[in-house]
């Protein structure tokens, strides 16, 4: 991204926002209150920072109306603080526009169907019966197989693989790394030997979906893999074949979906939890980290399981007193029918 410079009255403008203070002020960049200085641009998103107004250095600050009073600097007074960050940073830092054509060292079948501007980059392969839409951005090194549709203004970054038959949709973005498309796990056992479940379907990825680093998205058996508009989905997750995941869906880092699972929409998957095979989560369910899933989750809300850390001597003590619970449970069970069996004293 190119860098440049704006005064406070032009940001104000471009967001349609109140400004108090020095219109003429220039801000070059953006960044958080407790390390920004001369000439950048602050933001309030979240109460529990509010402390940090006060001994602020920089040039001024984004944030909602209550707060303005706080704040010993400029201010630019929006509505939500954090939406208006991400206008005012592409603002500063536009991005620049690629070339387009194909880069020689490029492989391209000739079957492949390619809009005038899209840009393949150094040492990209892309198999036959491939379509890639209008200014779609395919970065160094990566592989397309056949049959593969890629939407317009869609973004690859550099190195990664799309098997055959994965549709992805436009405006998504797909960071280094990622796999899309490989078999999932499905074998059967014959005798003490795994064998191989070939898998026939695809994936299918809605428009506007963003997929993170080193993430696995497997292909269907049968039918596909599917993932809606909107999703949005952290480094190193592994999806795994047949899954459906509903729109507008987020996924944090080091989650685990077992394959032919149905996750609703505007779902919030936390950290590094796990979800088990063949199970149904309802729309709007808030899945807290590290927490496993064995069951459905037929009721939006917020669902949590595992233990938080502790220090160790306690979390000892507490994990040998786990093998009691089930003692425990018989021996308060026994008390409590005792109690019933009791007679009154006249």
């Amino acid at each position: 991204m190119s860098k440049s410079s704006k005064t406070l009255g032009e940001i104000a403008r471009f967001l349609k926002a109140d400004l108090q203070g020095d219109a003429e002020c220039v801000i070059h960049s953006v960044g958080p209150l407790d390390t920004a200085g001369v000439g950048t641009l602050s933001f309030l998103a979240e109460a529990r920072y509010r402390k940090q107004l006060k001994d602020t250095k920089a040039s001024a600050v984004l944030l909602s109306s209550p707060d303005a009073a706080l704040c010993t600097t400029n201010t630019i007074i929006t509505p939500n603080p954090k939406v208006s960050l991400v206008s005012v940073i592409n603002l500063l830092y536009p991005t620049m526009p690629p070339v387009w054509g194909v880069h020689p060292s490029a492989i391209v079948h000739e079957s492949c169907q390619l809009a005038p501007d899209v840009y393949i980059g150094p040492h990209c392969v892309i198999n036959e019966g491939t379509t890639i839409a209008a200014q779609a951005i395919i970065e160094s090194g990566t592989v397309i197989g056949s049959q593969v549709h890629i939407g317009a203004k869609t973004v690859l970054k550099a190195n990664i693989t799309i098997y055959d038959k994965v549709s992805i949709g436009a405006q998504c973005l797909i960071h280094s790394g990622a796999v899309i498309g490989a078999d999932g796990f499905g074998f059967a056992n014959t005798q003490g030997t795994w064998l191989k479940i070939p898998h026939l379907g695809g994936v299918i990825i809605g428009d506007h979906v963003e997929i993170g680093a080193n993430t696995c998205i497997d292909r269907g058996a049968f039918e596909n893999t599917t993932i809606g508009e909107g999703v949005i989905i952290d480094n190193l997750v592994q999806i795994a074949h047949n899954v459906t995941i509903g729109n507008h869906t987020a996924i944090a880092g080091c989650v685990a979906i077992a394959g032919s699972t149905t996750i609703g929409q505007y779902c919030l998957i936390g950290g590094g939890s796990s979800i088990a095979g063949h199970l149904e989560i309802a729309d709007k369910v808030c899945i807290t980290a590290m927490s496993g899933v064995n069951h459905s989750l037929k009721t939006a809300g917020v669902y949590s399981s595992g233990f938080p850390a502790k220090p160790s001597a306690q979390w000892r003590r507490n994990a040998a007193r786990f093998n009691y619970l089930d003692d425990m449970g018989k021996r308060v069970k026994y008390l409590e029918q005792q109690l019933k069996n009791l007679q009154p004293i006249s």
